[in-house]
């Protein structure tokens, strides 16, 4: 695709001008020079010795020998290339390549273009050279097509536009994870060469959005892979703030546990390494732990948790924050490999937490046999301790394209204080969400769902104030929406099919506290960079309630009741109303999404989250937008009933 440079509408490649505003689209902003130009390669990128203008985008492109190359496919012992900056030496250069001798047996390269096709250009000319088969090199590169896809997104794009074919898919590993179906996204990958390094990119930024710099482009050529990625040089680095000695020790325990969540998250794609490379590790603005790049693991060693161990140690020793005794007998055990379960560690680095700053931390949930939020992977329940550094929410709501009237209803308060200091951002919220989706005839399933929204929404006005509310204030006030749809069948005298009704899924969240109560189908999701999707609500349904006593799941949900409601807010009294209520306390990034069965109908979030929900957990994504594009998708995928989505994104750091 072409983006116009005036509208920035998207354009297709071979389009001149633009479809909206009719400007030519072969014009764009000179990265050198800022003027209205054509971009030609030759002349639209500054020389080495410019800087270049405001606005302009860097990118680094990372040249690593392709794994399983043979002998013929690179230069003499396995070797791969790298490069040397030649920008101090005084040479003329006119074409794109020359070669040199530097002794007999040592020619020398020099190239001002990184690929064939004269698109990335190097900021500065370098030298191509021979080196181990374990080395890589990183040059700074600018895009001298800056408007036009590169052929990985091109590529991308198709994927999604075949995104049917391919469902279910999962980034988060290359093997079998979870009983998900991994093969046919890898299929596309390979059968259009992609590398496998770009692999792991693509599919870690969806896994650990933001964590991974964005990949721009990428190729195989002559037993090298070039990755082109963002240049993350401007970002701090760890080992900076590490040294600050007003970090508190809390923090410092939270950058351990969340790089050895990391360590986890990077083992299925053999890309430890790059939790090694101290120089590697930068924070973003919330001071969550980061990449520069990708560094594959070394073929010829098989990496340990005591590996991960001694990099923790080596920032101990470069910083002012010697670790406690407990820390360092941690420490100690896994680099001796006597410690070597990830678990284990998880706990002892929780408990260390839990000694330094007590304070902070809540008191350990009851442990659950269902899905949980607070304990990511089934690790112990004591938290990390952690700020809420934002909490935003979005919904939507359509008819679908099959019903007449819509009967589905959210509702949404919410409050959110920001408070800064030289420690750092920290914030308050409170969120009231509320979704029902109502049932009943002449138009009985919108007034009950209103009315329930209504209801609630009043009822916690009055009782919620600085702490979540306990169990049995969620219960009353669910009991009391309840009442009040009752009370209306009672006086309409509405009987069957006519006693409306609605379903509920209710949360409530104070800070990192949450509350999740549910009657009936609809239902509420929660997805974790660490855990992907969990459902964290069980429907209300015959079919469901057989399973709960022991009946297989194609016998119970082979009976024709079962999808039946076994209970409802409103066409009972208050004796026949069972609402499941639910505490958590977030630890990581989290997405809350509340959904009515036109979005949940057919597995739809279980085969397509990770290409429509996983990237709103990037902080910098429209959460609306994304909304809506889930709607839309919804529509065309089932939209036979009302489709409702609610999405609450809680930003930890």
């Amino acid at each position: 695709m072409l983006t116009c440079s005036y509208c920035q509408l998207a354009n297709p490649q071979h389009h001149n001008f633009c479809q909206d505003c009719g400007k030519p689209l072969d014009l764009s902003a000179c990265p050198g020079c800022d003027e209205e130009i054509e971009p030609d390669p030759q002349s639209c990128v500054p020389s080495p010795s410019e800087e270049v203008a405001e606005g302009s985008t860097y990118w680094w492109a990372i040249i690593e020998r392709t794994p399983g190359a043979t002998a013929n496919q690179v230069d003499e012992e396995s070797a791969i290339s790298t490069v040397v900056n030649l920008s101090t030496i005084d040479l003329q250069v006119d074409q794109s390549i020359v070669e040199l001798q530097i002794s007999e047996t040592t020619p020398i390269v020099l190239t001002t273009y990184l690929d064939p096709h004269h698109r990335y250009k190097l900021i500065d000319p370098v030298v191509i050279q021979l080196l181990t088969q374990n080395d890589s090199s990183q040059v700074r590169v600018i895009d001298c097509q800056p408007l036009a896809n590169s052929p990985l997104e091109i590529l991308m794009e198709q994927q999604l536009a075949t995104s049917d074919d391919t469902s279910n898919l999962d980034g988060a590993a290359p093997s079998e994870h979870s009983g998900r179906e991994v093969d046919p996204q890898r299929h596309f990958w390979n059968s259009h060469g992609i590398p496998k390094v770009a692999q792991a990119y693509i599919a870690l930024q969806v896994s650990l959005p933001g964590t991974v710099p964005t990949i721009h482009d990428t190729w195989d050529n002559d037993g090298k892979t070039i990755t082109v990625v963002e240049d993350r040089n401007e970002w701090t680095l760890l080992l900076d703030r590490w040294n600050d000695p007003e970090i508190p020790s809390s923090q410092v325990i939270y950058w351990l546990d969340y790089t050895l969540r990391l360590w986890i998250a990077l083992e299925p794609w053999q890309m430890r390494r790059s939790l090694l490379e101290i120089g590697n590790l930068i924070l973003d603005e919330d001071a969550r732990v980061c990449f520069q790049r990708l560094y594959p693991e070394s073929v010829d060693k098989q990496l340990q948790l005591a590996d991960l161990a001694q990099m923790w140690k080596s920032l101990f020793d470069r910083s002012n924050h010697p670790p406690s005794p407990s820390l360092d007998s941690l420490l100690e055990s896994i680099s001796s490999g006597e410690l070597v379960e990830v678990e284990v560690v998880k706990l002892q680095l929780q408990q260390i937490a839990y000694e330094l700053e007590p304070k902070q931390l809540s008191s350990p949930l009851p442990s659950s046999a269902s899905a949980d939020l607070s304990t990511p992977q089934e690790a112990p329940t004591t938290a990390l301790p952690q700020k809420l550094l934002n909490l935003e929410d979005a919904a939507c709501t359509h008819v679908g394209r099959k019903r007449e009237h819509n009967e589905d209803c959210f509702g949404i308060v919410s409050r959110v204080e920001s408070q800064h200091s030289p420690k750092g951002k920290s914030v308050s919220a409170q969120g009231l969400y509320i979704l029902c989706d109502g049932m009943g005839g002449h138009a009985g399933g919108e007034i009950a769902s209103s009315m329930t929204v209504d209801s609630l929404r009043e009822y916690f006005s009055t009782r919620w104030e600085d702490t979540l509310p306990d169990e049995q204030t969620i219960r009353e006030g669910i009991v009391a929406a309840n009442e009040a749809v009752f009370e209306v069948n009672q006086q309409q005298s509405a009987q069957g099919s006519g006693r409306m009704g609605t379903t509920l899924v209710l949360v409530l969240i104070q800070d990192r506290d949450i509350a999740i109560a549910h009657v009936g189908d609809s239902r509420c999701y929660g997805i974790t960079p660490t855990q992907g999707l969990i459902q964290l609500t069980l429907d209300h349904e015959v079919g469901q309630q057989q399973i709960l006593r022991g009946v297989d799941p194609e016998i119970a949900y082979g009976r024709p009741d079962s999808y039946q409601l076994t209970q409802a807010i409103g066409p009972r009294d208050r004796n026949y109303i069972a609402p499941e209520i639910r505490f958590f306390e977030l630890q990581e990034d989290t997405l809350i999404l509340l959904a009515s069965d036109g979005l949940t109908d057919n597995q739809l979030l279980e085969n397509y989250w990770l290409t429509n929900v996983a990237p709103l957990l990037a902080p910098d994504s429209n959460l609306q937008d994304g909304v809506d594009r889930l709607i839309d998708f919804a529509n065309e995928y089932n939209g036979h009933d009302n489709i409702t989505a609610l999405v609450v994104r809680a930003k930890l750091g």
